[in-house]
């Protein structure tokens, strides 16, 4: 044997590992891989992408150019929690009494990650989490492994690992950007997974861009003209967007990428001067929304239909192929048909519904202030007698016309609000059922 073919030799036995490796973890026939990126108040303004002059986030724009693009996703509550628990269980908030920031998913409540774990995935939460304690941290709500926060908008914060959630036992202090932080730990998990082939779903959810802001410095120079409240603003994001560059850059590394649903998205709207009209605490607030799957979105996509955080439950189990029982009402749809252009458009109107006292620590209430029915072009928005207002106010807009929603088009479609009226009322009775209770009977 000549030394240069012995070499050779070595050269390809040595890499035959790596290569079963990776064709394991990517393997045409096996499960996707899910992942969850959750921004805290990130605005669909707020990337470069979207034409904000300012922010640099040329890692969210790359994944926007190579992936899926909605242009008009939309989140489920104007605060963060109801938000969050839209995103795991596919319902309205309102239905399961999350109508606070403050506030605890019900224990009945049927998650992603619970489903999941009837399919053979590993799962893991990472980052912030806002769904309450004691019955509801993560590992009791379907997620093998947790590293988690209540709240963390501070450089260097503290995570509780597993089921402790005292701030003293935390064992993870972390330093730097904390969404850069977040992403590294959340790779140790998928690391471990990716070796061994196996299908996983991790949540990863940042705490920026929600204020205050307080971005590490590397990030901050990337703004040297700006006053430091701005510097601090952008370079939050720009730090989020170097975590998303770097959670995709190992994904490829790992052979994993090509068979990894990652998903982008924020709890809410923004609340930046350059968010847009529609900002945190509005319902039906416009937001961002990215994803990124080769192996199914193998081209450049962008689309207009009206897609939400209660759409994300039912698509991904549509994607593994899970059907749950004594499961309670879902208001999304899945979206699997656009993923290969056999969806136009939405199958079923979507509804937005906020109470009394959303964003407040009070008792919940199934009184319903504010609402919303998006069908087609058209969103109706109906809103509830109030100090100023002796009736309801009822309006209607062309969200591709008008997407601030400025002008009231509804004296001109006097059928269609009469239509959508009613479709939204008896949409509200079912939630109504679902807050006392209806969802939960066995």
């Amino acid at each position: 044997m000549t030394r240069s073919f012995f070499l050779l030799a070595c050269l390809l036995l040595g890499a035959i590992p790596a290569f079963i490796g990776s064709a394991k973890a990517d393997s045409p026939h096996s499960k996707p891989n899910i992942i969850f990126v959750v921004a805290d108040d990130m605005g669909f303004m707020d990337t470069g992408y979207s034409g904000n002059p300012i922010v640099k986030t040329p890692h969210l724009d790359r994944m926007a150019a190579e992936g899926l693009r909605f242009d008009y996703f939309y989140s489920a509550a104007g605060t963060c929690s109801p938000g969050r628990m839209a995103i795991l269980t596919g319902r309205t908030p309102l239905r399961a009494r999350m109508v606070t920031t403050v506030g605890a998913m019900q224990e009945g409540e049927v998650t992603v990650a619970a489903a999941l774990q009837t399919a053979g995935y590993e799962t893991g939460h990472f980052g912030k989490w806002g769904l309450g304690r004691d019955g509801t941290h993560p590992l009791k709500v379907g997620f093998d492994e947790a590293v988690w926060s209540k709240n963390y908008f501070d450089l260097g914060a503290a995570f509780f690992v597993g089921d402790s959630d005292k701030q003293d036992e935390a064992p993870i202090k972390t330093t730097g950007d904390t969404s850069v932080a977040i992403i590294e730990i959340a790779l140790d998990f998928i690391g471990k997974r990716a070796e061994r082939g196996q299908p996983f779903f991790a949540q990863i959810c940042f705490g920026s861009p929600h204020a205050p802001h307080q971005a590490a410095e590397e990030f901050k120079k990337l703004y040297p003209d700006l006053p430091e409240a701005e510097q601090n603003l952008w370079g939050e994001i720009s730090g989020l967007d170097a975590a998303v560059g770097k959670l995709r850059g190992e994904l490829k590394r790992l052979g994993i990428a090509e068979n990894t649903l990652l998903w982008f998205v924020s709890d809410n709207g923004g609340i930046s001067d350059t968010s847009g009209i529609e900002k945190k605490g509005r319902i039906g607030a416009r937001t961002i929304g990215l994803i990124d799957w080769p192996r199914k979105i193998p081209r450049p996509m962008r689309s207009d239909v009206p897609v939400c955080h209660i759409d994300m439950y039912p698509t991904v189990l549509d994607v593994a192929g899970v059907s749950m029982g004594h499961q309670p009402v879902i208001d999304g749809v899945s979206i699997v048909p656009l993923f290969d252009g056999r969806m136009e458009s939405r199958p079923k109107p979507l509804g937005f519904a906020s109470g009394r006292y959303a964003g407040k620590s009070e008792p919940p209430s199934c009184e319903i202030l504010n609402s919303a029915w998006i069908d087609g072009r058209h969103i109706l928005r109906l809103d509830a007698p109030s100090k100023r207002r002796r009736e309801e106010s009822v309006t209607l807009y062309d969200i591709v016309d008008d997407p601030g929603q400025e002008k009231d088009i509804a004296g001109g479609h006097p059928q269609e609000v009469g239509k959508m009226l009613k479709e939204l009322k008896a949409w509200q009775e079912g939630v109504k059922a679902s807050f006392a209770g209806k969802d939960y009977l066995r």
